[in-house]
């Protein structure tokens, strides 16, 4: 069972799709709205027992501890998805109800009331792979690592986790009191699983235990680690044999690293089963290749953006930021990456940095920040950045107006986003020079802000108003840009515990507009899923917001 996951996953390259979607409930008059889902969902009883799903992935974890601000990339999560545990199960409209292998069931104090107490009910046959129960310490050990209390635990996000209280047993070992300091909307997030408290004791443990080698004793799900090939970049996974759940339908399931196009040709090749998600039209016919294949295709939570570091040489100018987004033509950009692909790019542009289009809540806040290189010329001239006859770029004081983009050398969108901002700039009188990092180098350049603007794909979660913390907050290892604003704070700390659903989207947009003036992430484009896979794979393909039952994905008989 895979986590309903909380926090926004960073993605370099090609990626599946591998968290639920960014958001809920699409709004009910929305146009044009794409599938929720894509999976071929059956009953048990139609699978096959056995078989092999072999998965393509672009990515060799490097910290197998997806609580960390390092762990916390999509291939990661996605191979942890098949042996963590999972209280909830969401449906495609992002509906939570109590996944029994894990959780068997829940209070929570009437709305209104506060403090919000919620009450959790666990398996008692729930263990961990070292034969550890699942109870509540693992609960209360692993909301006191993300609370921002202790600095030292580099946390992915801290959001839900610092809205709690306190954790308590109940009447036995395995009820968990959970107390809120006020209350919180999404608990089903923060509280969607746990980590073993043994695999989080400290802060040494947490950043180092798991920083070259996944530790299986400290996991519990359907599969479980078989062994890892680091020669040939392969994970290999097997049914848990200490599994208490109902007995997993495939024998195995591998994890093949394979940079770039490799995904969708190992697939076409049929030496892979699954490749997710393809974002060229040269990724999508290559996947077809394969007889048997099949294109499963549903909205995604994924989102292109640049990611700007306001700590970068004349990046730290907040005005300079906004008057170079005012020259990016990010309709250009859309239309370029997914030339040949069965989308519109003009439905998939995006101005919002929480809500998808069609999504309740979903505004373009992007006016002011508009394709507008008029505009830019005249506000840098306005700026002191003159442009001197026979010159190509600007200059103030004799410094050339110059910004450094990181690309992912291999990356197929980052290295055609990099062109094109590069060629944008230049109309306007900015020198972009690009700085070259392979992908496999991705979490470090981020976690290092070894960049100036960087483009890459964040994958969001069913809770859109969840994570204004990660990204954003002043306190946040996954704020990349640098930037602290008090007042996105001072907002972020209401729409966490306003219960009010039309409120609390209206302080999320309030924050989003602030977000654009500060320019700290520049939204392009939402991304479609396609993801190709064998005709008789059920119960697998395009989530959208369904989360994975990993124990029901099979061949069909």
């Amino acid at each position: 069972m895979q986590r309903s996951a909380k926090a926004l996953v960073a993605v370099a390259a090609v990626a599946m799709l591998g968290l639920s979607a960014c958001g809920g409930n699409l709004a009910e008059n929305a146009v044009d709205a794409p599938n929720l889902s894509d999976i071929n969902p059956k009953e048990r009883d139609e699978l096959q027992d056995g078989g092999t799903l072999r998965i393509g992935i672009s990515s060799f974890p490097t910290q197998w501890n997806g609580m960390h601000a390092n762990g916390n990339h999509n291939d990661t999560r996605r191979i942890l998805a098949w042996m963590s545990p999972g209280n909830f199960i969401l449906d495609e409209a992002a509906v939570a109800t109590p996944n029994k292998t894990f959780l068997e069931s829940y209070t929570i104090t009437d709305p209104g009331v506060t403090p919000q107490v919620v009450t959790l009910k666990l398996n008692p046959n729930a263990k961990w792979n070292n034969g550890d129960p699942i109870t509540w310490e693992d609960y209360a050990a692993t909301a006191k690592v993300c609370n921002g209390e202790n600095e030292a635990y580099d946390c992915a996000s801290p959001d839900g986790y610092d809205q709690i209280e306190k954790v308590e047993k109940g009447a036995d070992e395995f009820e968990v009191v959970v107390t809120f300091k006020s209350a919180y909307p999404d608990w089903t997030a923060v509280l969607s699983g746990a980590y073993n408290k043994d695999s989080i004791s400290d802060p040494e443990v947490f950043k180092n235990a798991q920083a070259d080698a996944v530790n299986a004793d400290w996991l519990a799900g359907p599969f479980t680690l078989d062994r890892v090939d680091k020669s040939t970049q392969r994970v290999y996974l097997k049914r848990n044999p200490n599994w208490w759940g109902e007995t997993a339908k495939l024998d195995s399931v591998e994890f093949h690293v394979l940079e770039g196009d490799l995904v969708a040709s190992a697939f076409g090749n049929s030496e892979t089963d699954v490749a997710s998600t393809l974002v060229t039209a040269e990724q999508l016919n290559k996947a077809k290749q394969r007889p048997d294949h099949q294109i499963r295709t549903a909205g995604s939570p994924q989102w292109r953006h640049f990611t700007w570091n306001s700590k970068s040489g004349l990046l730290s100018d907040q005005k300079l930021r906004q008057t170079l987004v005012r020259g990016i033509n990010r309709e250009a950009i859309a239309e370029s990456d997914l030339v040949g692909l069965p989308v519109e790019p003009a439905k998939l542009m995006l101005g919002n940095h929480f809500f998808m289009p069609g999504q309740e809540g979903y505004q373009d806040n992007s006016g002011d920040y508009k394709y507008d290189p008029e505009r830019a010329k005249k506000e840098l001239d306005e700026m002191g950045w003159k442009l001197e006859d026979g010159k190509k770029f600007r200059t103030k004081d004799g410094e050339e107006l110059k910004v450094e983009y990181l690309m992912l050398t291999g990356v197929v969108t980052s290295e055609n986003e990099g062109k094109l901002f590069q060629a944008d700039m230049e109309k306007i009188g900015v020198n972009v020079v690009f700085k070259n990092a392979p992908s496999s180098e991705f979490g470090n350049v981020l976690s290092d802000r070894s960049f100036g603007v960087i483009a890459f794909t964040w994958v969001g979660t069913p809770y859109p108003m969840n994570n204004i913390g990660q990204i954003y907050g002043c306190k946040s290892d996954s704020n990349f840009s640098g930037v602290c604003n008090d007042k996105i704070e001072e907002l972020r700390a209401k729409a966490d515990v306003e219960l009010d659903k039309a409120k609390r989207i209206e302080y999320v947009n309030e924050v989003d507009k602030i977000i654009w003036d500060e320019v700290m992430t520049l939204p392009i484009y939402r991304r479609m899923e396609f993801t190709a896979v064998p005709q008789n794979l059920a119960n697998f393909g395009a989530f959208g917001n369904r989360t994975a039952v990993y124990e029901n994905v099979g061949y069909v008989k």
